[in-house]
Order: C-alpha cells, then sequence, then structure tokens
C-alpha cells in the first residue's frame, strides 16, 4: 500500500511539472510577493492567503513568505489573509506595487479588538449566498456540537443544547418524515477537504418489516439513536479546534460532490498556537477540551493535538440516560520542500447512547448504542506560483468504526408460536415461553476509503482572468460488521406484519464505489466598467453505476459601489447509502395452523415462510435542481443582503409499503391425547391477507420555495452595539410519486366486519410553511474585553397539513385481496367510509400517525436569549448563555387529540470558562 501511495505521489509530480513546462512556454507571468508575521514580528507559517478575485488558496511557508501569480493586465488583487487564533485580515493591493514586498501582521484574536465578529455573516466564498462563522463567532456560541453552531442559521430556532438524542441538519426545505432523511443525508459535512460519509451505516433492523423510520431500534422512553439513511449525528462533531464553518445552502462549486441540499465546510486549526483550556456546563451536560499548537522548527512544521470529553445526562437526579463522547485529533503539517506541504490527520473518537435499567422497573429494560471511529488522511499541496499548473492537491482518507445497538426487554406473556427457517416452504415452526429476556442486537463495522486529485492554473485572456480548477475523486463505502444478531431463543419482536428477523451478516455486502470528475472556472470580467463574477462549473459522477451530469453556475455583478446582484443555478445529486442498497431480505411467515394445548412438544405451530430477496441495483442518485437570485447592499451605515430560491428535489429515498395475496393449502388436524398433534392437507386453499413488505423507492420528490434576508449594522458608536435582523420563509410541497399509496385500516373496523381492510390512496402530498425571524444587538465594549449579545426568535407561520384530496381513498382491498374503486367518497358508507385519514394524520412509511400539534400555528411566538463574555489578562474568558432567558412558554391544547403542545424550551443556562496558556 506504501508503495501504491508513493507511486501515486510520484506521477502527480510528474504531471504537474509536465504541465508546468508547456505552461511557462505558453504563457508569462509575474508573481507578488508578501511576508506574514504575528505582532511579535514571529514569521506565521502555514497562514491562508486567499485571492478574493479567483478564490484561489495559497499558503505561507516556513519563514511566513508567499508567493502569488499575477498578471501585468490587473488592476489590482485583494487579499485574505487568515490563521488559527489570529483576526482575519483583508488587503487590497494596486498593480502599481506589485513587484514590492509586502508585509503584513495579524494580531491575536481577542474581544479587546476594536473589531470583533461574533454571528454568522454572509461571505459568499463558495456560494453566492453562503454564510460564515469564524473563530470568534464560535467561540461566543459556547456550542457543545456543531448543531448548536448551525442553530444560529436564518430559519432555525436558538435552543438549548440537545445531547440526548441525534441531532440533524435540513437545509431550504420544510418537508418531513422521510423527506427530512434524504435532504439531511445529500447535506455534505466536509472536514478539511474530506466528507464525512454516512455511507456505510447500516444500524437498523429488517427495513422490509417496519420501513425505513420503524427499523431503527428505540427505547422505550428516549426514542432512538441511529441515524441510517441519513447525515451524520451532529452531536459527535465538537468544535473546540474549529476554525472556521461555511455553510452552503445555495449552489455549491463542481468541486463538490454527493449532495443535494447544501455543504458544510470546516476547517479545523493548523499552526502554532498557545495551550487553550475550555470547560462548559449546561444542566446536566459538562464538556472539557485541551489543544495546543506545538511549533516544530521550520523543518518539521506544526504539530496540532486536541482532546475533548463531554459527559450529558438527561436528568442528573437518576442518571438513567447519559451520553459520552470523547475525542482526539491530531495534525502535523510541515513543509516537505518549497512549495511542497503536507498535512497528515488523525481523529479517534468514541460516542455512547445508554439508557441504563432502572431498578424499580421489573421488565429490565435497557437500551444503548456505542460508537467508535479512527480515520486517517493526507493531504499533499504543490505550489508552482509561476507554472501553467499553479497548484496540484492529493488527498487521501481512510475511516474505520464499529457500531453496535443493543435492546433488551423481561418479556411475560402466553407462549408464542416462532417461524425461524430462511428458506422458503411450509414446515412445522417452533413454540416459545412466554417469560424470558429479549434481545436485539446490531453490530457494524463501517469502513470509508477516499481519494481527491485536484489541479488549478490561473489564465489570462484578454480582459478576461479565470482561475480553472479540475480533477478526480473517489469514495469507497462498506460494512464489515457481524449484522443483524438474532437469538431464536430470545427474538425481541414475535410476529411483526407476519414476518421475523432473522440473522443478517454485512460481511457478505459488496462494497459501494463512486467516481467523479470535475471542471470549474472562476472567471472575473468587467461588464460596462463594473467586475463580474462568474463561476462556471461541470460534474460527472458515477453513483450506483448510474452517470449523472450536473452543470452548475454561480455569477456576481457589481451594480454600483454599494449594489450587487447574484444568481445561481445548479443541478447535484447523492448516491444511495448501504442501508438504501442492501437491506436484509423479506421473511413472509404465514401461519397455517396454530394450537397449543399447554406442552411444547405436543403442540404445532404449521407455518409457510417465502423468502424474498431484495436487489436494489436499479436505485437511482436523489436528484436536486436549484436556482437562486439575489441582492447584496454594503454601504456606509452596514450591510443586507436578500435571496430568493427554487429548489425541486427528486428521486428521494423511501420505503413504500407493497401488498401481495398468498394462495395457500389449507391443513386439518388431529389430536390425540399425549401425542404430538399431526396434521394433514384438505386439499382447498385460502388467500391470506396479511401478507406485505416495504420496499426501496425513488419515490419521493418536493418542490421548495423560500427567501432569507439579513441585514447588520455597522456598530452605532454612542451605543457600542450593532444590530442585526434576518427572516427566512420556507414552503414545501412534497409527495410520494409511487402512483397509489396502500395504508392498513384501524384493526377495530376489521373485527367489527368492515369490509375494507386496506384504504388505496392518491400519492401522499404534504404542505409545509414557515416563517421564522431574528432581531439581535452585540453590545461590544474593547476597552474592558466585554461583549453582551441579545437575540429574539419569533415564529410567525408554521403549517403542515396534508392536501384535501390525499385524505380520502380512491379504493380499497377486502381481505381476500381484491381491489374495489371507489368513485365518490361516502364517509356514510359501512363498508370503506372509515378509511378516511384524519388532516391531522402524518403517514410514515405507510402508516397514519397522529400529530400532537396544530395543522396551523395557533398564535405568534418568541423568545428572548442572551450571551454574555467577559475577557480578563486576554487570556482568561468568562462566558454566560441564558436561553429563554424569560421562560416564556405558551401553551395550546388540541381538542382533536386531547394533549397540550408547550412551546419553547424552559429557562436553561451555560456557563464556559476558556484560558491560554
Amino acid at each position: 500500500m506504501k508503495g501504491y501511495v508513493n507511486i501515486r505521489i510520484g506521477v502527480l509530480i510528474f504531471v504537474v511539472f509536465f504541465f508546468s513546462e508547456a505552461g511557462l512556454k505558453a504563457q508569462a507571468a509575474n508573481v507578488l510577493r508578501g511576508r506574514v508575521t504575528d505582532s511579535r514580528n514571529q514569521p506565521l507559517a502555514f497562514c491562508t492567503v486567499k485571492v478574493l478575485q479567483t478564490e484561489a488558496l495559497f499558503n505561507t511557508g516556513s519563514d511566513g513568505s508567499f508567493v502569488i501569480p499575477v498578471t501585468k493586465k490587473m488592476s489590482e488583487v485583494n487579499l485574505e489573509l487568515s490563521y488559527v487564533g489570529k483576526q482575519t485580515l483583508s488587503k487590497t493591493i494596486p498593480a502599481a506595487l506589485f513587484n514590492q514586498l509586502h508585509f503584513f501582521v495579524l494580531t491575536d484574536l481577542s474581544l479587546r479588538l476594536d473589531h470583533v465578529e461574533v454571528t454568522g455573516i454572509r461571505k459568499g466564498n463558495v456560494s453566492n449566498s453562503s454564510i460564515l462563522f469564524n473563530r470568534e463567532a464560535i467561540a461566543q456560541m459556547q456550542a457543545f456540537s456543531l448543531a448548536d453552531v448551525l442553530n444560529n442559521l436564518p430559519g432555525k430556532t436558538t435552543v438549548p443544547p440537545q445531547l440526548q438524542n441525534p441531532q440533524l441538519i435540513t437545509l431550504r426545505s420544510e418537508a418531513d418524515g422521510n423527506h427530512a432523511l434524504t435532504n439531511s443525508l445529500g447535506t455534505a459535512i466536509i472536514v478539511d477537504g474530506i466528507r464525512q460519509s454516512n455511507d456505510a451505516n447500516m444500524q437498523n433492523r429488517s427495513l422490509s418489516i417496519r420501513g425505513m423510520s420503524g427499523s431503527v431500534i428505540n427505547s422505550r422512553s428516549d426514542g432512538s439513536f441511529d441515524v441510517p439513511f441519513s447525515g451524520p449525528d451532529l452531536r459527535d462533531i465538537p468544535v473546540n479546534n474549529i476554525e472556521s464553518i461555511e455553510v452552503v445552502s445555495g449552489v455549491a462549486s463542481a468541486q463538490y460532490s454527493e449532495l443535494t441540499s447544501g455543504a458544510i465546510i470546516i476547517n479545523r486549526q493548523a499552526g502554532k498556537t498557545n495551550y487553550q483550556f475550555n470547560t462548559r456546563i449546561n444542566e446536566g451536560s459538562t464538556e472539557f477540551s485541551l489543544s495546543k499548537g506545538i511549533g516544530l522548527g521550520k523543518k518539521w512544521g506544526a504539530l496540532n493535538i486536541s482532546l475533548g470529553y463531554l459527559n450529558s445526562n438527561k436528568d442528573p437526579r437518576d442518571k438513567l440516560k447519559k451520553f459520552d463522547r470523547v475525542n482526539t485529533a491530531l495534525m502535523w503539517t510541515y513543509q516537505i520542500a518549497k512549495g511542497l506541504k503536507n498535512t497528515l490527520s488523525v481523529d479517534y473518537s468514541t460516542q455512547l447512547d445508554d439508557v441504563l435499567t432502572d431498578p424499580d422497573d421489573d421488565a429490565e429494560l435497557k437500551t444503548y448504542s456505542r460508537r467508535r471511529n479512527l480515520s486517517v488522511s493526507n493531504r499533499l499541496l504543490l505550489s508552482l506560483p509561476a507554472s501553467f499548473v499553479r497548484s496540484a492537491t492529493f488527498s487521501v482518507s481512510y475511516s474505520s468504526g464499529y457500531q453496535e445497538t443493543y435492546n433488551q426487554w423481561l418479556l411475560n406473556g402466553p407462549p408464542k408460536g416462532l417461524a425461524n427457517k430462511d428458506t422458503t416452504g411450509i414446515y412445522e415452526g417452533i413454540f416459545l415461553p412466554g417469560a424470558y429476556l429479549a434481545e436485539e442486537r446490531i453490530i457494524g463495522r463501517p469502513k470509508t476509503i477516499s481519494a481527491n486529485l485536484s489541479f488549478s492554473s490561473l489564465i489570462k485572456t484578454g480582459a478576461l482572468l479565470q482561475n480553472l480548477s479540475y480533477g478526480v475523486n473517489f469514495s469507497l463505502s462498506g460494512n464489515k460488521g457481524e449484522g443483524i444478531v438474532v437469538n431464536p431463543e430470545r427474538p425481541r419482536w414475535i410476529s411483526v406484519n407476519n414476518q421475523n428477523e432473522r440473522p443478517f451478516n454485512y460481511r457478505l455486502l459488496k462494497d459501494l464505489v463512486n467516481t467523479g470528475f470535475y471542471l470549474q472556472d472562476n472567471l472575473v470580467a468587467k461588464l460596462k466598467g463594473r467586475p463580474l463574477h462568474i463561476g462556471l462549473g461541470l460534474r460527472y459522477d458515477i453513483q450506483n453505476d448510474f452517470g449523472n451530469l450536473q452543470p452548475r453556475i454561480n455569477a456576481r455583478y457589481q451594480l454600483s459601489k454599494q449594489w450587487e446582484l447574484n444568481m445561481a443555478y445548479g443541478i447535484s445529486t447523492k448516491s444511495p447509502t448501504m442501508a438504501h442498497r442492501y437491506p436484509a431480505p423479506t421473511y413472509l411467515d404465514i401461519p397455517l395452523l396454530n394450537l397449543y394445548n399447554g406442552y411444547a412438544d405436543q403442540s404445532l405451530f404449521l407455518v409457510y415462510t417465502q423468502k424474498i430477496n431484495t436487489d436494489n441495483s436499479n436505485l437511482k442518485p436523489a436528484r436536486s435542481t436549484q436556482f437562486e437570485t439575489g441582492l447584496r447592499y454594503n454601504g456606509s451605515w452596514g450591510t443586507a443582503s436578500l435571496f430568493g430560491y427554487i429548489k425541486k428535489d427528486r428521486n428521494g429515498f423511501n420505503s413504500y409499503s407493497q401488498f401481495q395475496p398468498l394462495r395457500l393449502p389449507n391443513y386439518g388436524y388431529t389430536v390425540v391425547p399425549g401425542q404430538k398433534i399431526s396434521y394433514y392437507p384438505t386439499g382447498d386453499s385460502s388467500v391470506f391477507a396479511a401478507a406485505g413488505n416495504y420496499i426501496i423507492t425513488n419515490g419521493l420528490s418536493s418542490d421548495n420555495y423560500g427567501a432569507e434576508f439579513i441585514l447588520q449594522t455597522n456598530r452605532v458608536k454612542p451605543l457600542m452595539t450593532r444590530f442585526t435582523i434576518s427572516a427566512a420563509f420556507s414552503w414545501s410541497k412534497s409527495d410520494n410519486s409511487n402512483d397509489r399509496r396502500i395504508i392498513m385500516a384501524d384493526n377495530s373496523y376489521i373485527q367489527q366486519g368492515g369490509k375494507a381492510w386496506y384504504g388505496v390512496y392518491y400519492a401522499d402530498v404534504r404542505e409545509n410553511v414557515s416563517l421564522i425571524s431574528r432581531i439581535g444587538s452585540d453590545t461590544h465594549i474593547p476597552a474592558l474585553g466585554f461583549i453582551i449579545s441579545l437575540s429574539a426568535d419569533i415564529h410567525w407561520l408554521r403549517s403542515a397539513k396534508t392536501v384535501p384530496h390525499g385524505n380520502e381513498p380512491i379504493g380499497y382491498i377486502d381481505q381476500y385481496f381484491q381491489f374495489h374503486p371507489i368513485g365518490k367518497f361516502d364517509s356514510a358508507n359501512p363498508e370503506y367510509g372509515y378509511l378516511k385519514l384524519d388532516p391531522n394524520v402524518t403517514i410514515v412509511d405507510g402508516r397514519a400517525v397522529m400529530s400532537t400539534e396544530p395543522v396551523n400555528l395557533p398564535f405568534v411566538y418568541g423568545n428572548l436569549n442572551m450571551r454574555i463574555a467577559k475577557e480578563v489578562n486576554r487570556q482568561i474568558r468568562l462566558t454566560l448563555n441564558a436561553y429563554n432567558v424569560l421562560n416564556i412558554r405558551p401553551e395550546y391544547y388540541n381538542t382533536l387529540t386531547q394533549t397540550s403542545v408547550v412551546y419553547n424550551s424552559p429557562l436553561s443556562l451555560s456557563a464556559g470558562l476558556s484560558i491560554q496558556f
């Protein structure tokens, strides 16, 4: 393996130098030289230097120097310099000064600086509408995980840390259910250039029995803790060593693959820093972290190490439910040779969701989900500022994990018959005693391998300046765990939807392989004397053996000194995961004779099993098409932006319930006292109706429309305060594009002799709407190192309803599986009138689930949050966060469900301490 990697690196360097010679002959170029130091005149190695016109990135060497290619026809260069623990510096260099050596000084981050950014800002780095959170903003939030930072996005709600259940992110969609899972799956989380894949997560039971949402193991008291079918759990990502977070909800660059909803781009700290100790507490949650950037000299670069531990108890009084997280990270950045930088990263983390056995609970309930993961990545960057290929990057990563989910319950009931063979046919099952400790367990060993090779070139053609980037990527996902582990003597569930769990070994599954190619051209031109920035991108991905062409474009035009017009259009795709691609086989278990006389060896459980091997090779990647337009204003009093979007999601992943009649022979039996019951075929047959299973389809689609507004003022000097207003409106219309939905009628109607056993409905159509705004202020007194932030979230509108025609059946299926069409629905008809669904009912994997919240938000409500930070001697920082500081908790009583809904979490306080030494 090591030799193979060396060969790849050698080929990379050869190709780059080949292009370099060709480029030098094809185009002459100049360079801009600079040197970056700190306030003590010490050079800053590995400082990031960004050219804003072309989005090109460069790094300083061990002596703090850098070289940037420029052309003779460039009028100026806009630079942005950033370094871990330092305040970002922006500088414009006119063409007349290109030949000079430029010096830049970066100052330490501190609340005593005159300007401190403590909220997310529109930056437009990767896309026109992206939002950037820098290090100071992240520190001010006192976040326990990435989820706490993302709650500050427009349209999200500020809430106390939620650490007891998985936290997922969805972008630019209000669609719920499996639509939300697909949206989360299509939100790529990219850390230091490596996508954090969840594609090998298979922590779910047989999908054919319960569908996607029901297949995850649940605890009775605290829900589920695993996240197959979606993106990663945000609780698993700490933020203590993160330097910046950029959220791309619009059209991303063609460089990024495997996304349909957007990207969250995370850059971690790299470079020499002081020791940084952080601790914070919120109710039953406590976190500690320690980080350090060690300078190893000019030859060996810098080594960044971080350690973190989090313990969260749902209720500190009994500690029955807890979440623990341990994370360690090591990043070694060093200069191999002039212009050749290497970064090696090693990360290890463990997480545990644990529901302990309550000593007062006779059922002996216990649930846990434990995970651990080791990832190693290496990124090699070659810079050649005076050649056609200005830079080349080769990165490779490997991740291996262990996942185990367990649930137990002491059952106490009558003996039950169990079908336990894994082949099709009629046979005698077994009887289980009614009292035993039931268990269910899933063991996964996911692995992910990825590699990326990319190049960039700077081309000047007349008045047109182009930064060209192009490359290829490869990813492999596999899972070699023991899979679904079933103890035949202690199954947790028996005959659910006429199915029973069987063992399913993940080691027999094939790996998923995806490859892609991209070309991105960021060009700058002049239109009527004003700059026009256009990003033209084209991707081609092969996902689950389907090829997908994805054009993407971002354009920005400077209308005037203050106003800027933005437009973007793009197509993106996301491949299915292993959980979608390889569900366990379906076993339909139909009891033919169930005769128990009190003695298992004399009783008879005759059963028919039909095994169905599922082939999901025809699953297409999920697909999203988005159009975005916006206006930006940058004036003397502040900045403002307004973006609107149309986003159409297609081919989303859904579990669809299909039913099929089974005609099976009838059997008679003979009882002889003291002997086993004998049986014989009667010669006739019957149709068994309760034979159905869930399959995965590309059945989901949604249309999403919305607008996002952000206004930020400059600091009002008499008040030492700046103000922020944001608002987000989102409307989604979603449906299951499978031709029909088949939903089983309530069993009470069937028991009363109702003719309709299953209702047949149009595709489920849902409309979800929300309007949320946030008003905030940041009062900063640099002389005191003090800042206080206030923010109020206002919920104006929220609606979730089913389009009326979707509630009435268009037909029904009787017990013999005969379909009966319904011309005009009559709710008074005793044969089928009970099949009309309530508007408050949500269909989840083919099951009707009653919503406890009203269809429409009954009133406007809000909350008020406060953050306070005080810095002492530039080394110690004390923080206090108060969520819902006025404890505003309006309540609504739902007369339909006779339940109460309380809005807003109760008052919650977080305190933090940060020390640099």
